[in-house]
């Protein structure tokens, strides 16, 4: 992976550009400093990173540096929320001495 280009990137050189006249090599345009995870990372270690640098998205590369998707910020939440509720949940059960003997 060499670059990421964003929508933000996009919409900034649309409106540089008149329509599909708009020629821009993608070298020009996308950021080459990469922030990357691996599928095996904890997701609230990559919500961390994206956290800290303000991304909505980051992309999901193998050992071999080769890209196998991307981690949007909404799918990362849901995922720490669903762990919060079931972390509330055992808390509750336990307070309240359910399935405990």
């Amino acid at each position: 992976m060499v670059g990421v280009i964003t929508k933000t990137d996009v919409v900034a050189r649309i409106g540089e550009c008149q329509g599909a006249a708009c020629t821009t090599a993608a070298a020009l345009v996308m950021s080459t400093e990469v922030l990357q995870c691996a599928p095996g990372d904890l997701v609230h270690e990559v919500w961390a990173k994206m956290k800290s640098r303000n991304l909505k998205n980051i992309p999901i590369a193998d050992a071999d540096g080769q890209p196998v998707g991307v981690l949007n910020a909404r799918d990362a939440l849901g995922v720490l929320l669903q762990e919060v509720k079931i972390e509330e949940s055992l808390l509750r059960d336990y307070v309240m001495g359910v399935g405990y003997h």
